[in-house]
């Protein structure tokens, strides 16, 4: 089948334990004509907890806004089910969540950093919602429940909190102490136990998992019980020993506000060692994505720490068009408003180099995926600005991606060339047309794993190749390429620590690091 439709309409099947083995096809978009979905649909079905209901909650390509079905359990397992619409994409919900005899909705309907809504198991139907959590001055991430009660993640600034609210009580939201502040990730919240499990890490400590209880008493309605919970506490989870690298002493994580080139404010995250110099001599690495509304939330690793503990700083750009203030910050730097992404990671690199960070001959741009997009635009646009670019498996031509497998997919984030104003906006966010005949490129190396099934390998390499004769610098142009990876998932940990070592060497060939020059 042609390129573009071989992830098409994903089917959902069951297969009984019990029974003759067989998988069993139960909802696709061709499948069930009656609800009209588009063939870039993806259905996940589970029970309702506590019902004999099944919920389908449908995806439309990378769309954040989803979908929701219910049905009788035992006809869906028969392949014979009705389904009926719960919510859909103009209510933008984005995450779903049961236990307790509630269904909780993290929704940004008249609420751009999100509210939490329930409906009662027994009663699913938008006109049955009731607020949960409201918007807040902070924005909401993620959503768990579990049976003692609902528990979520707020944003303030780049770094998140967590918090519980019981069931009985939706007017009262507890903070959980947590023991240093970073990024707090729901990983397991489950309608049949207690508590939830997280895992937290920041800039300057490596992941760990914490479990918060519910003390054991299930008295979440009463009121000794809430004020014996406004003392929750993650306690740390023994499952692994301590790295060596886990809590570095010698680095320092610094937030600031980055004045964008339409007065907008942009939030900046450096992180470098204790004695760095503000001197203008640091290698830098700016990092940036911005795109689909994902945040790049507090972490660490010690591939970076290895770049820092050279004198190395790393700086991550919260651009628009990724999610650290809602959904308005989204629709920022999406389709039509595609520029403000590179756009807001230029000024972070002109006010890096203003406040002695670093220089221009010492600096260089590194995204993946769509941050590709963010890599390519920022270079084409500003040539002059950096030393070297790294655009990992990126996305570079972005006029024809819709040709490709995944491209169709992406349609909602990227927008299409069916429609004038989205072909335009494709246009101006593609770097390979933006490309020009001599110009001072900087040094780029574009990584990419040959057997990529999001992005291409041809994005890549056709970018090489029209990079290598546009550009009249002289800087190198290359084309690391891995023949046993594709998007990056998958990859063992010795190939993850053999691609950062070769993009840190080149970076400090590129800046002149005596070290790092060929013999």
């Amino acid at each position: 089948m042609p390129a573009a439709e071989r992830f098409g309409d994903t089917t959902r099947h069951f297969r009984s334990l019990a029974a003759d083995g067989q998988d069993r096809a139960i909802m696709s978009a061709s499948r069930n004509p009656e609800l009209k979905l588009p063939t870039i649909a993806w259905p996940f079905i589970y029970q309702l907890p506590g019902t004999q209901m099944a919920a389908a909650i449908v995806g439309l390509g990378v769309e954040r806004n989803l979908m929701l079905f219910v049905a009788d359990l035992k006809s869906v397992k028969a392949g014979e089910a009705r389904w009926r619409q719960v919510f859909g994409v103009d209510d933008e919900v984005v995450q779903v969540s049961a236990a307790g005899d509630w269904l909780y909705l993290k929704s940004a309907k008249a609420a751009p950093r999100y509210q939490v809504l329930r409906l009662p198991l027994s009663k699913l139907d938008m006109q049955s919602a009731e607020v949960a959590v409201a918007q807040g001055p902070g924005t909401i991430g993620n959503i768990g429940a579990a049976r003692d009660g609902l528990y979520l993640t707020r944003r303030d600034g780049v770094n998140t909190g967590l918090f519980r609210q019981a069931h009985a009580n939706a007017a009262t939201l507890e903070a959980v102490s947590l023991p240093f502040t970073g990024s707090v990730n729901i990983k397991a919240a489950n309608a049949r136990l207690d508590g939830a499990v997280v895992s937290l890490v920041g800039w300057t400590r490596a992941s760990k998992d914490f479990m918060v209880d519910a003390k054991g008493d299930n008295k979440s309605d009463s009121k000794a019980d809430s004020q014996a919970d406004s003392k929750r506490e993650a306690k740390l989870l023994p499952l692994a020993k301590a790295g060596a690298f886990d809590t570095p002493d010698d680095i320092v994580a610094r937030e600031v506000m980055v004045r964008s080139h339409d007065g907008t404010d942009v939030p900046l995250s450096i992180v470098a060692r204790r004695d760095a110099k503000l001197d203008g001599s640091n290698p830098l690495i700016l990092y940036g994505y911005g795109a689909y509304g994902s945040t790049d939330d507090p972490s660490f690793s010690p591939r970076v720490y290895a770049w820092i503990e050279r004198g190395g700083v790393w700086a991550t750009v919260h651009v628009r068009g990724g999610g650290v203030f809602g959904k308005a910050w989204h629709e920022a730097g999406r389709k039509t408003t595609k520029p403000n992404t590179w756009k807001d990671a230029i000024a972070a690199g002109d006010w890096l180099v203003a406040q002695g960070w670093t220089n221009k001959q010492r600096m260089a741009i590194y995204g993946g995926s769509a941050g590709g997009i963010l890599v390519g635009r920022a270079i084409t646009e500003r040539p002059d600005l950096f030393a070297a670019a790294v655009p990992a498996v990126g996305v570079m031509d972005v006029v024809r991606m819709e040709t490709s497998a995944n491209g169709v997919a992406n349609i909602p984030e990227f927008g299409t060339v069916k429609k004038q104003d989205e072909f335009k906006a494709l246009l101006a966010m593609s770097s390979y047309h933006h490309l020009k005949d001599g110009t001072a490129c900087p040094s780029v190396m574009l990584v990419h794993g040959v057997n990529d099934i999001r992005v291409d390998v041809w994005q890549s390499a056709k970018f090489a190749s029209r990079l290598s004769q546009a550009s009249n610098s002289g800087k190198p142009v290359l084309l690391r390429l891995e023949y046993d990876s594709g998007h990056g998932q998958g990859s063992t940990r010795a190939q993850a620590q053999q691609r950062s070592t070769d993009i840190w060497s080149y970076l400090l060939w590129q800046f002149g690091v005596p070290d790092f020059q060929p013999r």
